[in-house]
């Protein structure tokens, strides 16, 4: 695990250095760097954070002649069966590293070849020096984060979007296309970020640059598999359990593979509790990690249960209100907006992990291959009665709409009330239901400012750029898939990423802290994918199989017990002067007119809602502008420096 940056297209003397120390954090133990012989202007660094061949695995890495060179940033978990494969073809390695089969692989397979063998989370860089030019790739789904800026010739990348800023080449200037939908979604979607000229890297593809030519292509080298819903067969539900318990042991061993030690987070949820209970099969003396909130809203006790049965070694971090100076830092470390603050809460898990461990398993990755998220159950319930009745959606809208907002309350997930606001949401989704574009229908049931919400806080002068063009559509060739894949493949695509490994990958790495999910290895997903709609949703349960795999382990108040949501509980610390005091000084008039996205008395009529009403929506909108406006402080007008 590391971060990796480099450049190409000119040169300058010191820029490397700058690249790495700005996110020195990422790894502390060490740096390379690697320069293109021959006048080629490439050049290439990393910050190595030592897991795997800790005196042996310094990077650049190089094949047996020096003509490739690799940056590596990540796990290639399967690295002893490639080592293995390679060594019987010939190649001779010089270290133990994982990173070492990316060189002697690329020479043996190609960088496609290679990347559809790799099981790990990555980013890397990889120069040939013979054709002189270099590929930079992802992982598939996105664990490891990768930007690039490319203009007038000059191309920069880095694992950190702060990393770029530092070759002056593009300055920290807003991207105003991506406000809309960063408050749409609360996240600015992939490729775009909210910096100006700065893209990242599409999950699952990578990039070719021609140095010489100053040419570049991106192309896909894998996605999620679907079915045609018409000629789909399937197996019998026993056999597909069995697969998937042998399959999620070898993901988890595959996970534990390291010279230091191996713990976990561990939440009240079924996932990261059969991760853990897999991890005890192969290690002991496992250390977990569970965070809870001093409010009412609080899974401690769940998961002490949990660790308890388990036999972990298990710790507590308690989010408080002076948590909330965090968010300046946290900002920083994510170089973007994110309209959460349970930012807070994974940056805290992470900090307190990091003081024992290097490298924490979780359970990412399992609702989005099992369907674990209440509004698929919502959407697919929903796509159901529009078969037997087109027009249930229309006609329930003023049904929901009429009905009291205490009776949907005992419906909704979240600990929180939903509101009347979020019962506009329910109603505004009913409405638009269209039966046709799943995307549409998916963004409809997640948004967080809806369009007229958008256009009344917008200022007459940036209204003509807050449109929705920039929302994707779904693709003809997944529409024959079967609906419930297609809504999971949705969140792989275009919220995954986006939304929680992104806050993840930052996170832990502000702490120098890996983080592995067993359950995004993609022989999973694909496992996942070939299932039928009734072993992922059963009767209302949702992680059918899962929930099987967790009979065989635990007692049924812990295998069958209700999801929990994770979230931050802003409601219960409106109060707080922390939080008042922080909404106070950053969403100021004068702040907000300096911006000029948005009509101060708007700011200031929804921040009087918020602590009027103490609504669910209402905390998530303050929260969401507070954020942005956090992140121009950070970034555009350099009011902190935590470099």
């Amino acid at each position: 695990m590391c971060g990796i940056y480099g450049f190409a297209g000119f040169d300058e003397e010191g820029l490397l250095d700058r690249m790495g120390k700005v996110m020195q954090h990422r790894g502390p133990d060490g740096r390379g760097q690697f320069r293109a012989p021959d006048g080629v202007r490439f050049a290439m660094g990393m910050q190595r954070l030592s897991i795997i061949d800790l005196e042996g695995g310094w990077q650049p890495v190089y094949n047996e002649d020096g003509s490739v060179a690799v940056c590596y940033n990540g796990e290639t978990y399967n690295y002893l069966e490639l080592r293995e494969e390679l060594v019987a073809k010939g190649h001779v390695f010089a270290t133990h590293s994982d990173t070492e089969c990316l060189v002697h692989g690329y020479e043996e397979w190609g960088i496609e070849g290679l990347l559809k063998r790799m099981n790990g989370m990555f980013a890397f860089c990889l120069y040939d020096a013979r054709r002189r030019e270099f590929f930079i790739a992802r992982d598939r789904c996105g664990q490891k984060p990768l930007y690039y800026y490319y203009q007038n010739g000059k191309f920069v990348f880095a694992s950190e979007a702060k990393s770029i800023l530092q070759s002056g080449h593009v300055s920290a200037e807003p991207n105003l296309q991506a406000i809309d939908p960063y408050l749409t979604l609360r996240n600015v979607p992939e490729p775009q970020t909210m910096f100006k000229n700065i893209n990242i890297l599409p999950v699952s593809h990578y990039m070719r640059f021609a140095v010489a030519e100053g040419n570049l292509s991106i192309k896909r080298y894998w996605e999620v598999p679907l079915l045609d819903a018409g000629t789909a067969t399937y197996r019998s539900d026993g056999e597909y359990l069995e697969e998937l318990n042998a399959l999620f042991h070898d993901a988890v061993k595959l996970c534990m593979r390291s010279d230091v030690p191996v713990g976990a987070y561990l939440s009240a949820g079924v996932d990261s509790s059969l991760t853990v209970a897999a991890m005890t099969r192969f290690s002991s003396n496992i250390n977990t990690y569970s965070l809870g909130f001093d409010s009412p809203v609080d899974e401690t006790p769940a998961a002490r249960e949990t660790a308890k049965f388990l036999g972990t070694n298990h710790h507590e971090i308690i989010c408080q209100p002076e948590d909330f100076d965090l968010l300046p830092k946290i900002v920083w470390h994510m170089d973007r907006p994110v309209g959460d603050a349970l930012l807070i809460a994974f940056y805290k898990l992470a900090q307190g992990a990091a003081k024992d461990l290097k490298v924490v398993l979780g359970g990412e990755g399992a609702d989005e291959a099992f369907a674990g998220y209440s509004f698929q159950g919502v959407i697919t319930k929903v796509q159901k009665m529009r078969r037997k009745l087109p027009w249930v959606t229309s006609a329930a809208a003023p049904v929901f709409a009429a009905t009291p907002t205490g009776v949907l309350n005992k419906f909704f997930t979240f600990p929180a009330d939903l509101g009347s606001q979020g019962k506009k949401r329910v109603v505004e989704f009913l409405r638009r239901y269209n039966g046709r574009d799943l995307n549409e229908n998916f963004n409809a049931l997640r948004t967080l400012w809806s369009e007229d919400e958008r256009s009344d806080v917008y200022t007459s002068g940036f209204k003509h750029l807050a449109t929705e063009q920039w929302m994707a559509k779904e693709r003809e060739q997944d529409k024959k898939g079967p609906f419930l894949d297609r809504l999971l493949k949705l969140q792989y695509d275009e919220w995954l990423q986006d939304w929680a490994l992104i806050r993840q990958d930052k996170n832990t790495m502000a702490h120098s802290l890996e983080y592995r999910l067993p359950f995004l290895d993609h022989r999973m997903i694909e496992l996942a994918f070939r299932m039928p709609a009734h072993l992922k949703i059963n009767k209302g349960t949702d992680k059918f199989i899962e929930r099987q795999l967790a009979d065989r382990v635990f007692p049924p108040h812990i295998a069958r017990r209700p999801k929990i949501p994770f979230y931050m509980p802003v409601e219960y610390f409106l109060d707080k002067p922390q939080f008042r005091n922080l909404v106070a000084d950053t969403l100021n008039e004068s702040a907000i007119k300096k911006r000029g996205y948005f009509e101060p008395a708007k700011v200031k009529a929804l921040i009087d809602k918020m602590h009027a009403t103490r609504e669910f929506i209402y905390c998530k909108q303050v929260v969401s502008l507070l954020m942005l406006e956090l992140w121009h402080r950070v970034f555009v007008d350099k009011s902190y420096r935590f470099d």
